[in-house]
């Protein structure tokens, strides 16, 4: 079984995930779409397949089983709804949107079509993830106690990546990633107290989004936890996306999604080490999603907890700007 693929946006999320799928077996790149055609067009020349400026006309025109959408934030909005009305699987990069009344609406079209979807939050497919995600999974690792995260990096983005009210900010956008994998491995939020600042890019005019977060979280089960990010650590290429998570009977510090130490909390203490550094998270994900069509299984991250995701980030900022703390979920 062949899948045929199509992409709506053609900038560089698009481009990675291209590139990897152009190489694997039982898929084929059929048909790319971007506003701005030219890009659609270099895509097409590089991939193959048709060109189009429409993604209403792609999915009309096109016999295709999974349409990628690769657009920032802001330029959401019936992608997903129009493609699963036509009974195309969907892979969506994070964040699904800027609004849950959106995400809802996109909830709704998944689930009424009975098409399967994958939300990328990458960081799920990561060796050191899926061993902790098993350990606490199967109560081996006990009651999670506390967890506590960082995201920082050196970055300012294109200008609708700077502009918040298009991409979110950083929290709702990029360090969305570590909430995800927090989400994924000790449950789900009851209620968040954040802050966030400019200190960092205070002489870039058109720079509206946060540089600067760090929320509080508590969660169902009881469990605590923090995340801090920042767009004005380090200098250079460094991306440190890093976590620790304590529970009854182990310690897990992850360097990365795909590096991991697991520490005993009784004597004598034991470590168990888990590394993979060559493992591919964007090819696993989009595997997850083929088999999942082909399975009739769920995907590790259906678009529901692509919305949940996004629920708890957008609790962060509101109350950040509210300067309180705010319940989930969120009013609709």
């Amino acid at each position: 079984m062949e899948l045929k693929i199509g992409f709506i946006g053609c900038g560089g999320i698009a481009g990675v995930h291209a590139s990897r799928l152009s190489k694997m077996e039982g898929v084929k790149l059929v048909a790319f779409c971007d506003i701005a055609k030219e890009k659609a067009l270099a895509f097409s020349s590089k991939f193959g397949g048709a060109a189009y400026q429409d993604f209403h006309e792609m999915i009309k025109s096109e016999s295709l089983d999974v349409v990628y959408v690769c657009l920032p934030p802001f330029a959401h909005s019936d992608e997903v709804q129009a493609s699963a009305e036509r009974g195309i699987n969907v892979f969506i990069e994070k964040p699904i949107a800027l609004s849950m009344r959106l995400a809802d609406d996109m909830v709704r079209a998944v689930r009424r079509s009975g098409v399967r979807s994958q939300v990328g939050y990458l960081l799920r497919f990561g060796a050191g993830v899926e061993r902790a995600k098993a350990l606490i999974d199967s109560g081996e690792a006990g009651d999670v106690s506390v967890v506590q995260g960082r995201y920082f990096c050196n970055f300012i983005g294109g200008p609708w990546w700077r502009d918040k009210a298009k991409s979110g900010g950083q929290l709702v956008e990029q360090s969305t990633h570590l909430y995800d994998a927090v989400r994924y491995l000790c449950g789900d939020v009851e209620r968040v107290y954040a802050e966030m600042a400019r200190r960092y890019w205070v002489d870039v005019p058109d720079m509206t989004s946060e540089d600067a977060s760090s929320t509080v979280m508590r969660f169902k089960t009881g469990a605590l936890g923090s995340i801090t990010a920042t767009t004005g650590a380090y200098a250079g290429d460094r991306w440190v996306t890093s976590w620790t998570v304590a529970a009854r009977n182990f310690t897990f510090e992850f360097e990365n999604a795909n590096s991991l130490v697991i520490y005993s909390t009784s004597k004598p203490q034991t470590t168990e080490t888990v590394s993979d550094p060559e493992r591919d998270m964007f090819v696993l994900e989009s595997m997850d999603l083929f088999d999942s069509i082909k399975s009739g299984r769920e995907t590790r991250t259906p678009i529901e907890e692509g919305m949940k995701t996004l629920e708890l980030t957008l609790a962060a900022a509101k109350s950040a700007e509210k300067r309180q703390v705010v319940e989930l979920p969120l009013p609709r």
